[in-house]
């Protein structure tokens, strides 16, 4: 419930930001497990002390934060990329977390053990032992299924993001070695043959990137392949500019 609940947060969150839907999350379905357990781990730790704000405050600002910290430190380390970036906020640590956000983390926690984990309890209430054991498990296989599905696009995503940066430095090598021989002239001319031989080859690369995982982490950083994150998304957005051109143009035919 509270990973449906935290990924419905996220997009309402980003609705408000960016003006738009995005399917936020690192899963492919509308869950965010870093919630789900990120709240679970907070109530069987406060236990009795739920009763307490001054508690669950402090708890809601240190759990979840540490949560965020050891996660987007395993994310980057284990798949090279960097999923969100606090490093533009004040009193942040190597990006992963910050101060900002700790304490936005307490407050929700606090009105979460407030006023909705009464309302959630009385949910699971709905459903008997044998009922509510289906349900879960049920909920656990398609999370799992997801998961499995995820780090296949991730593992596909670090692929054609080698394949950019490698594209990138053929054509910089090649523009180099072009300008060291011939006038500036003429180089402005092969360089724009170049760069249009360069586009074509990372739009092609781009049509076959998870673009869903590239929409939900806008700040995404790539450790292994820094230079092709951008070039991934230039890509993208060319292809939406021309797919928008092309719509306008059979509009006013």
């Amino acid at each position: 419930v509270y990973s449906f609940l935290g990924w419905v947060a996220e997009v309402a969150f980003h609705a408000v930001t960016a003006g738009k839907f995005v399917n936020r999350g690192f899963l492919n379905g509308p869950v965010c497990p870093i919630y789900g357990t990120g709240v679970a781990a907070i109530l069987l730790i406060l236990g009795n002390w739920a009763e307490k704000p001054w508690a669950v405050l402090l708890v809601g600002i240190a759990l979840p934060s540490a949560l965020e910290l050891i996660t987007g430190w395993a994310l980057e380390t284990f798949f090279h990329n960097k999923w969100w970036d606090y490093s533009a906020q004040k009193f942040n640590v190597k990006g992963y977390i910050c101060l900002e956000f700790s304490l936005l983390w307490g407050i929700a926690v606090l009105t979460i053990v407030e006023v909705v984990h009464p309302l959630v309890k009385r949910f699971a209430g709905l459903f008997g032992e044998i009922a509510g054991t289906v349900l879960v498990c049920l909920c656990a296989a398609a999370m799992i299924a997801d998961l499995v599905v995820t780090v296949l696009q991730v593992l596909k995503l670090n692929r054609k993001l080698k394949e950019i940066d490698e594209i990138a430095n053929k054509m910089r090598v090649g523009s180099e070695r072009i300008g060291e021989k011939i006038a500036n002239a003429t180089l402005k001319a092969v360089k724009d043959s170049l760069a249009e031989k360069r586009e074509r080859a990372l739009d092609a690369v781009a049509k076959k990137m998870p673009v869903r995982l590239l929409k939900a982490f806008p700040h995404l950083r790539s450790r292994r392949n820094p230079d092709a994150v951008p070039l991934a998304y230039e890509s993208i957005e060319r292809m939406k500019r021309k797919q928008t051109a092309e719509e306008e143009q059979e509009t006013e035919e």
